[in-house]
């Protein structure tokens, strides 16, 4: 593509070389005089002298007067090059195929646009949408739905009336629909497991990580909303809600029946107790715990979670507890001394 035709996808204004064609994109310090990169943090401009790239995509904050690159500029150039990205590099569903090698049950309903690998298990009743892509040994419960345009990447179980949305990306090992973690307890100290009866339900536009596991509500459904992504290795507990166009990254660990809402970031390592609310907007920084509601979007830190300003200024105070203490019990002997 020319780089003028580049530029109108990503709502971009070039600046040298309009009629320049680029073919790939790449790092900026391995890109290719007919490829593309881009720079969205100012330290990395020292590379603007070094970099054979036939064009860098900046910020419209970026001040590149001083450079004879061929530049598209642009509000936001992250977004700007993901959106180059995701036009050169499509996932396209291969043509529509059925293997020999999988098991598909005689009342599921397969669209025939869909590409079904080998060693995949389709169980009775379930739906496959349009342009579904099923990779090797993935199974599928029954009464389980597929929306149309989902990727399913092998070795992800969707257990029995599980329901996926449209546009859908399933990594590889994740398991949706898996037992709740729910018991009754007698006196005697017995663990009585109680059925967990309920679904999940993933809707439109959400991406799962690789080894996730979602727990089917013990009643009703676990729900993951529109947008959310999902990074690797999260676990989601019975009956839990994500909101809208959430973030929640690797390691992160949500108790039942918690409802998180709309773009909430959950950082690594981050981990919500059961029965919590956390308001819309909210950001959980890495490692931190969540014991109780939060009621107003804010930044929050620590174990349990407190406001993020607050916690930077303890961390501080933190590494010099020992020395204050000992310097309190010296100045409690001195105050002793002088009321002797």
């Amino acid at each position: 593509m020319k780089l003028s035709d580049i530029a109108q996808i990503i709502d971009g204004k070039v600046v040298g070389d309009a009629s320049l064609d680029i073919v790939g994109v790449n790092a900026i310090e391995s890109a290719k005089e007919n490829e593309a990169t881009f720079i969205s943090n100012p330290k990395y401009a020292k590379f603007l002298s070094q970099t054979k790239a036939g064009c860098v995509i900046v910020d419209s904050s970026f001040d590149i007067s001083d450079y004879k690159n061929n530049f598209i500029v642009c509000d936001d150039a992250y977004l700007g090059f993901a959106r180059v990205l995701r036009y050169f590099y499509k996932r396209d569903i291969p043509n529509p195929y059925k293997s020999e090698k999988a098991h598909i049950a005689e009342n599921a309903d397969i669209d025939g646009s869909s590409y079904i690998s080998d060693f995949v298990f389709i169980d009775e009743g379930a739906v496959i949408g349009k342009s579904v892509m099923l990779m090797p040994f993935v199974f599928v419960g029954k009464n389980s739905v597929i929306g149309d345009n989902c990727i399913v990447y092998p070795h992800t179980v969707i257990r029995e009336n599980c329901i996926i949305g449209n546009n859908v990306i399933l990594h590889a090992g994740s398991v949706v629909g898996s037992d709740g973690f729910g018991y009754a307890h007698t006196k005697e100290g017995e663990h009585i497991k109680i059925p967990q009866i309920g679904n999940v339900v993933i809707e439109d536009d959400v991406e799962i990580g690789a080894n996730c596991t979602i727990d089917r509500a013990a009643l009703g459904s676990t729900t993951i909303k529109k947008g959310s992504k999902i990074d690797n290795l999260v676990q989601i507990a019975h009956n839990v809600e994500i909101g809208e166009n959430s973030i929640i990254v690797a390691q992160t660990g949500i108790s039942g029946s918690s409802k998180i809402g709309k773009n909430v970031i959950l950082a690594g390592q981050s981990g919500v107790a059961g029965h919590i609310t956390i308001a819309d907007g909210t950001i959980i920084t890495a490692q931190s715990g969540v014991g109780s509601n939060i009621k107003k979007r804010g930044v929050f830190s620590g174990t349990p979670v407190y406001e993020h300003s607050k916690w930077l200024r303890s961390s501080v105070v933190m590494p010099k507890l020992s020395e204050m203490y000992k310097k309190i019990l010296e100045l409690e002997k001195e105050i002793e001394e002088l009321k002797k």
